[in-house]
């Protein structure tokens, strides 16, 4: 790898004496981590996990993210991806300084939270870790194709949110004031993927953190009007450059009269750097990831609090088609033992049955892709349970569930019609080491695999 003339020419002044030492941290391999789920590491299912993955890999999840208590540090070489357990979203294979962005945000159950930029969806999936399925969880990505990116991680993760795709002004104009807590996970000139990604050597230009800078400002000025007074913005870069962190911040503070709030002091990490902007003492509030300081990539993370005071505002009638239907909650009633709040009465569209998970935000204007989790298609007064419904669950909310062993959860996930010999009959849910596979329609002598044909996989070890 040979970092670009230009940057050099930036960054070098600026690190001093330190600039040897980064520029050697700048050419070693990169790294890579895993983030289990709160509950996994609750419930001591990540013992579990442990034992149902290469020997060779066991000692690398011994090795645990200092700044996250559900994320390890693996070898770039660990299949996990290939295995059974990331297939139901078990886990999620995150990059270690990444996972600090959630720790800023601390979502608590009950907020409003949006992540403004999503895509594709691993700091997503951490919030609604944090909100357990109490609160809103708004996800957004205005690019169509990374939208898309951004529902699969959703949905393969059992995560409760909206996915939406706008422009971020869109949003600001339907929900002004709506939220306790904005994610900000802004588009960057990507410095600190350098050493991870040749392609963001490749795209980087010397007036690449001043374009960025402009579209940051941009971003902010909307997500400011999102947020509640008295709120959380959470912004994050992957970038070195302090036109687009420590610069931006003082922006923030300026324009907006937005307050820095001290993040805690994680491991590795550093304080931002006040003489790389006006020289004001709270930019050292923000928090930077060197990777010749700390296990990670490089990265740059600040949390800022909205003037006012947090109130909760009055109730807005959803426009949205929603279902009070005595049919869907008989069948819905006969598939689970207990039933999140917002499928009682989902949105239909095209005949599919969404939770709703948009709360008392308001739809007019607003593109939304799925307004929850997709839960069922309706087809002649019946309904076929849909696999995002299923990764919702833990196996204990339904009435039916069918354990399987490694050999036919593999066999499942190729899409394989499995032999079954019990007495259950129609629709079940299968698990395996407590995690949800998805449904199967039980019959005699069989289990017809409702797997979805897209996900269907015959490559995991």
């Amino acid at each position: 790898m040979h970092l670009p003339d230009d940057f050099i020419k930036q960054m070098k002044p600026r690190l001093g004496e330190a600039w040897d030492a980064f520029e050697a941290a700048m050419h070693e391999p990169h790294t890579r981590g895993v983030r289990f789920k709160q509950h996994t590491v609750d419930t001591q299912l990540a013992t579990q996990i442990k034992a149902n993955i290469p020997p060779s890999i066991v000692p690398l999840l011994e090795q645990p993210v200092p700044w996250t208590n559900t994320g390890y540090y693996i070898d770039l070489t660990a299949p996990l991806g290939k295995t059974i357990l990331h297939e139901v979203g078990a886990f999620y294979l995150q990059e270690p300084s990444a996972m600090a962005v959630a720790a800023a945000v601390n979502a608590q159950p009950g907020e409003y939270v949006l992540d403004l930029c999503a895509a594709p969806g691993g700091k997503s999936t951490a919030l609604a870790d944090q909100l357990s399925g109490k609160g809103t969880l708004v996800v957004n990505e205005i690019h169509p194709a990374r939208v898309r990116i951004l529902a699969e991680n959703i949905e393969r993760m059992g995560v409760s949110a909206a996915v939406v795709h706008n422009a971020p002004d869109t949003l600001a104009r339907a929900w002004p004031n709506a939220f306790d807590a904005v994610l900000v996970d802004a588009p960057c000139s990507g410095e600190g993927m350098f050493r991870k990604d040749p392609q963001a050597i490749a795209a980087w230009q010397p007036d690449a953190p001043e374009i960025c800078a402009r579209r940051q400002r941009e971003i902010l000025d909307q997500a400011v009007q999102l947020l509640k007074p008295g709120g959380r913005l959470i912004y994050s870069t992957c970038t070195f450059n302090p036109q687009e962190n420590e610069q931006m911040m003082a922006w923030l503070e300026d324009a907006h009269g937005l307050t820095l709030i001290d993040l805690p002091d994680w491991p590795g990490w550093t304080s931002g750097c006040p003489d790389w902007a006006d020289g004001r003492p709270s930019l050292a509030f923000t928090r930077r990831l060197w990777p010749h300081l700390a296990r990670g990539e490089g990265h740059f993370v600040a949390c800022l609090t909205k003037p006012g005071h947090l109130a909760t505002p009055a109730a807005k009638e959803t426009q949205t088609r929603e279902r009070n239907d005595k049919t869907w909650l008989d069948w819905l009633t006969a598939q689970l033992h207990e039933i999140p709040a917002p499928c009682l009465s989902p949105i239909e569209h095209k005949n599919v049955l969404f939770s709703n998970e948009l709360g008392h935000l308001p739809l007019r204007g607003v593109r939304v892709l799925r307004a929850g989790t997709p839960l069922a298609t309706k087809q002649n007064n019946r309904y076929i349970p849909q696999q995002a419904l299923a990764l919702r669950l833990r196996p204990e909310q339904a009435k039916q569930v069918i354990q399987l062993d490694a050999s036919a959860a593999a066999a499942y996930i190729r899409g394989d019609a499995l032999s079954y010999t019990g007495e259950q009959r129609g629709y079940a849910l299968v698990a395996y080491e407590g995690f949800v596979l998805g449904w199967v329609k039980a019959v005699a002598g069989r289990l017809n695999n409702l797997y979805p044909k897209g996900w269907r996989n015959s490559h995991l070890i």
